[in-house]
């Protein structure tokens, strides 16, 4: 019983230390990940975190939306 205890724990102390992230160190590990720009795309995960840090301009907005606008139905 007492090993149980002991276990969890470990696992709580486990997950909770990724949530101690500083904002530093959260800004420069989003920085990595939206140097590529396939994670600046629309419809990527950290698309609109992305753009927090890397704001598109109007041209490529409309250039997403042509690109991602629907074509029609097949009717």
């Amino acid at each position: 019983m007492k090993a149980y205890f002991v276990v969890g724990c470990v696992l709580a102390i486990g997950l909770a230390l990724p949530a101690c992230q500083t904002p530093q160190s959260r800004q420069a590990e989003l920085a990595q990940i939206c140097a590529n720009p396939v994670n600046r795309q629309p419809g990527n995960l950290y698309f609109s975190e992305c753009q927090s840090l890397y704001p598109s301009s109007n041209r490529q907005l409309r250039r997403d939306f042509q690109l991602n606008a629907p074509t029609g139905g097949d009717d």
